[in-house]
């Protein structure tokens, strides 16, 4: 069960931390290029669709890597980076209920056909800070892979 739960947990991390760099790296970048009315149209349901759905996928990634934590906690080896993935995932959540949700929940609620006065500056602060989040659900991503694959329970390769 603990190797099929360790998969499932890098699985559920990875695809997330992929899916946040996907956004950084090439969909926001492409929006950016777009003139204000259809950025604006576009923007709006990918704020309400992410909007809707990150949170289930943030709180299931942690909850599975407390999880995860919890089943190596012998391992000193594991431990530690698992505790570490955890703390940096639960800042990063903090940090968006914070600084992120309320920018996109202004965008996602806007009339894209009549967007509020500052919503471009909203959109660069959001993506400024975005970076930030990826960088660290990066940092997260590796402690957990070393937690899973240096600890004493993770199966040889050879």
């Amino acid at each position: 069960m603990t190797i099929a739960y360790d998969i499932a947990t890098a699985a559920v991390a990875a695809t997330m931390v992929g899916n946040e760099f996907a956004v950084a790296a090439f969909v926001h970048p492409q929006l950016r290029r777009l003139a204000h009315e259809p950025h604006a149209q576009a923007a709006v349901p990918l704020a309400n669709s992410l909007g809707k759905w990150m949170p289930f996928w943030y709180a299931a990634a942690l909850a599975l890597i407390l999880g995860d934590a919890y089943q190596h906690r012998a391992d000193p080896y594991a431990l530690g980076p698992l505790l570490a993935s955890a703390i940096l995932w639960a800042t990063t959540i903090i940090f968006s209920v914070t600084m992120l949700v309320p920018i996109n929940n202004r965008i996602a609620k806007m009339d894209p056909q009549h967007p509020y006065d500052c919503w471009l500056e909203d959109r660069r602060r959001w993506d400024r800070l975005h970076k930030i989040r990826v960088e660290v659900l990066i940092a997260a991503l590796l402690l957990l892979l070393a937690g899973l694959f240096l600890g004493d329970s993770a199966p040889t390769i050879f």
